[in-house]
């Protein structure tokens, strides 16, 4: 259990809203909220390395593999305080990141006539981030790699929406502008920069000047359109920009290589914010009056992700990446939700959604300033092909059943059948796809096995007590509520145990064929595993009881080692 650090997240928030109504038609919402989150990841408590535990009559050891121990393992036998490390990497998280964001917001509605909604506001917030992890081993330095900064990125919006309602039809055109700034300043270098390598112990800091970082501010037009088409039934449409911002490692982190203390990683406080275009169009149907039908299909187009470049130097004294905006992404599907969100005894929905998606790099993943050696790498440049599209649907569904306030009698002044609520959230996802080929490389092979797929329900059972003006909810969750095992690559010790494990699995015959790599035929998929101890199958076996029971219990899968 003291293989990995324990971890404590210690989260915050207060807000405080006014609602202030000038007149029947307009009002006005301020809001001011504060977030916080501390994380805290250190090894546990120490081993205790004296001989505490007696094996027959004179044989003492100490409490391994229990407690931290930063030392290597110098063998199997016991009683000294280097034994069962079992290898590098023990508990080698470090985290005590300090995250505060501080928001305002002000929002301002209209109704200007029979017609027109006016809508518009504005939003900032204020980051304190102080981020401070690290990957630390006491005993192989090479095996750290600390990052730490304090930044102060803000962000604001305005926005402004008409809501347009016209005999049915409704439309909801809005603009909003966005505006970033990753805060304070940053590294003004060149591409192949002397400064990013180690036989400078002045460091970067003092051989790169800083310049201040950019601001950036974005405009996104926003569309909604609804018509219906009789009493019952409407056809929407919706389109709309979109700006994330990256993530504050691809902003601010900075990696020294531990082999020699130079660069070897850099971030990009100025890299354009991802901007995704999203599409939908889409048909809603009620039934009866209780269930409401929703078919609908989209479309997004993602720019500007990020990723990482290399550059190196024709020395090779200069070896670092820096993250990139090249990558882009074009999400398409569809999704069937029946949603019921009235009645006294139950309530919900139940979604169906088709996804497909493909994924491609604009730009080399890497730069030499070799000039022969970057038209060489060129030549063989491959990354730049689009993914192909690999459907991979998911279903959801929230079912709430409850008991009707007030409901059933009353004994000494409550209703004790009342206010019972049960939620269930059920969640199934087709497995991801991968490429395996044996261990080797084979052209032409993308994509041609498939995880086993993810299931999982969690339960909420509650109850509220009311005392005259005072209401007391009582809670339980049970997550993962049918106990589903998913075996998740975590387990797998390294590349070799993967390389173990995949070959062991009975994979369709067409797999193993196109692999030519003979292994038995059967229809297991990764994610498949064992409960019962390895027996590694013989087809030529002549007890075919034992075959069988093998098969079933599937006893020839080699697990991955990771307990």
């Amino acid at each position: 259990t003291d293989y990995w650090c324990p971890t404590r997240i210690t989260r915050n928030s207060v807000a405080a809203r006014l609602t202030h109504v000038l007149r029947p038609t307009t009002f006005y919402e301020i809001s001011l909220q504060r977030f916080e989150s501390k994380y805290d990841t250190n090894p546990g408590r120490s081993r205790d390395t004296s001989r505490v535990y007696l094996f027959g009559n004179n044989y003492w050891v100490d409490e391994a593999p229990f407690g931290f121990q930063p030392n290597p393992s110098n063998g199997i036998a016991g009683g000294d305080g280097g034994s069962m490390r079992m290898g590098v990497g023990m508990s080698n998280s470090r985290d005590t990141t300090r995250i505060a964001t501080y928001t305002a917001r002000a929002d301002f509605s209209s109704q200007l006539n029979r017609y027109n909604l006016l809508k518009a506001g504005a939003e900032f917030a204020y980051t304190d981030n102080n981020a401070r992890y690290a990957a630390v081993d006491e005993f192989l330095y090479r095996y750290q790699s600390v990052s730490r900064w304090h930044t102060f990125p803000k962000s604001g919006a305005l926005y402004v929406q008409d809501k347009l309602e016209f005999e049915g039809m409704i439309a909801n055109i809005g603009l909003r502008l966005d505006y970033s700034h990753a805060g304070g300043s940053w590294y003004d270098y060149t591409l192949f920069d002397q400064g990013f390598t180690a036989q400078y112990s002045t460091g970067i800091d003092t051989l790169i000047d800083k310049k201040p970082t950019d601001r950036q501010l974005n405009l996104s037009p926003r569309l909604g359109i609804a018509f219906p088409i009789s009493v019952n039934s409407k056809l929407y449409f919706n389109y709309g920009h979109f700006r994330q911002l990256p993530h504050p490692a691809d902003l601010f982190r900075i990696v020294r290589s531990t082999d020699n203390n130079s660069i070897s990683s850099i971030g990009n406080p100025n890299i354009e914010l991802p901007k995704t275009v999203a599409y939908e169009l889409g048909y809603e149907h009620n039934i009866l009056n209780q269930l409401l039908l929703r078919v609908a299909g989209y479309y997004k187009d993602i720019s500007n992700q990020s990723r990482n470049i290399r550059y190196r130097s024709g020395d090779n004294k200069v070896s670092y990446v820096v993250t990139t905006p090249s990558n882009y992404q074009d999400i398409r599907g569809f999704e069937l939700t029946m949603t019921k969100n009235r009645g006294n005894w139950a309530q919900g929905f139940i979604n169906y959604t088709y996804h497909v998606s493909t994924s491609g790099n604009f730009d080399f993943d890497q730069y030499n300033e070799n000039t022969a050696l970057q038209r060489l790498y060129e030549r063989e440049y491959r990354n730049n092909y689009q993914s192909k599209p690999v459907p991979q649907p998911y279903a959801r569904a929230n079912i709430y059943f409850f008991t009707p306030d007030h409901y059933g009698p009353r004994i000494l002044g409550i209703t004790p059948l009342s206010d019972w609520h049960l939620s269930l959230l059920a969640s199934w996802s087709s497995g991801r796809h991968l490429t395996w080929t044996g261990g080797g490389v084979i052209p032409g092979i993308q994509d041609n096995v498939q995880w086993r797929d993810y299931y999982n329900v969690n339960l909420r059972f509650s109850r509220t007590v009311r005392i005259k003006r005072l209401e007391i909810d009582f809670f339980m969750d049970v997550n993962n509520a049918l106990n589903y095992r998913y075996m998740t690559t975590y387990g797998f010790y390294d590349g070799k145990d993967y390389n173990a494990y995949m070959p062991s699995l009975h994979l369709p015959k067409e797999i193993g064929d196109k692999l030519g790599y003979g292994n038995i035929p059967g229809n297991d998929r990764p994610g498949d595993y064992r409960t019962v101890p390895y027996e590694p199958y013989d087809p030529n076996d002549p007890d075919p009881e034992r075959q069988k029971r093998i098969l079933e219990t599937k006893a020839y899968i080699d697990m991955p080692n990771m307990e």
